[in-house]
């Protein structure tokens, strides 16, 4: 990867004239590069979050087609020459979110926390490091970051986002994570949502975790911090010591009258896949 751009540029199927166009174009405004909206953030239950009377939201900033596309060709790139450690499991190809609870099956005791504004925490400057760390030529890296980030930092709403974000934590955050599973913990990342767990208590521990994770860089949503010893809620799924199981939730949505046959049929297909999940070995 300590190719020039011309290089990336043919690993692409980009032209790199039309590399530097954008680059320079994003430079002079890229406000013309994104379709921007607020999203209002949903509960469990698919309400809208409301904090303090304030109904919240989350800013997207979504990439217009053809800088969509680049991001898409630099998604490939990435993936297939910087493959995440085991423990990611979001955005990455084969996992998901029940996959990421299934891990912890058996354990007793959890500890759950996730980053507050994630993508926007993301500099620019961290990508372009971790793009260089990773073997890019400054020259790429910056185009790369130039490219796949806005107004300083990662965006929700484009291709690379989250990968992009993973490759960041884990440049950051690797050797925290890494430590306590050297320890015999187990430990599983999605998107923002980590997740510790282990056999035994270390409640006395956890506030050693958070301040590791905070000398990395990141800021905690201390709100959504919890350590529980029983039947876990894990990205969405019931974590018992036998098994996984869909929330309460899920199966009362999946028979209330009052939501929408797509809904109902949503939840429906959720369970199912929990249990299929819940019966495979390993």
């Amino acid at each position: 990867m300590k190719r020039k751009t011309k290089d990336f540029a043919y690993a692409i199927k980009v032209q790199r004239n039309e590399l530097k166009l954008l680059f320079d174009s994003i430079e002079e405004d890229e406000t013309r590069f994104y379709k921007q909206w607020n999203e209002v953030k949903k509960d469990k239950s698919g309400n809208p979050k409301i904090k303090d009377g304030v109904i919240q939201t989350r800013p997207i900033n979504a990439p217009i087609d053809r800088l969509k596309q680049i991001q898409s060709k630099i998604l490939w790139i990435l993936r297939s020459n910087f493959p995440l450690p085991d423990y990611f499991f979001g955005g990455v190809k084969g996992k998901d979110a029940v996959k990421n609870g299934r891990f912890h099956q058996g354990n007793k005791f959890f500890f759950q926390t996730d980053f507050k504004g994630f993508y926007t925490s993301i500099h620019s400057k961290w990508v372009e490091e971790t793009l260089r760390k990773r073997g890019f030529h400054p020259d790429v890296a910056r185009l790369i970051t130039r490219i796949c980030t806005t107004k300083g930092s990662i965006p929700q709403g484009c291709p690379t986002s989250s990968y992009l974000a993973a490759m960041v934590l884990d440049d950051r955050s690797n050797t925290v994570f890494q430590k306590y599973i050297n320890l015999g913990f187990k430990v599983t990342v999605y998107v923002d949502d980590i997740t510790i767990s282990s056999p035994i208590d270390f409640k006395d521990q956890t506030t050693r975790i958070l301040e590791e994770l905070r000398e990395a860089g990141f800021q905690i949503s201390f709100e959504k911090c919890s350590y529980k010893t029983k039947d876990p809620e894990v990205t969405g799924v019931v974590v018992k010591n036998n098994g996984i199981c869909a929330t309460n939730h899920s199966y009362r949505s999946s028979i209330d009258k009052t939501k929408s046959e797509a809904s109902r049929s949503g939840h429906k297909n959720r369970i199912d896949y929990i249990k299929k999940v819940s019966k495979k070995k390993g």
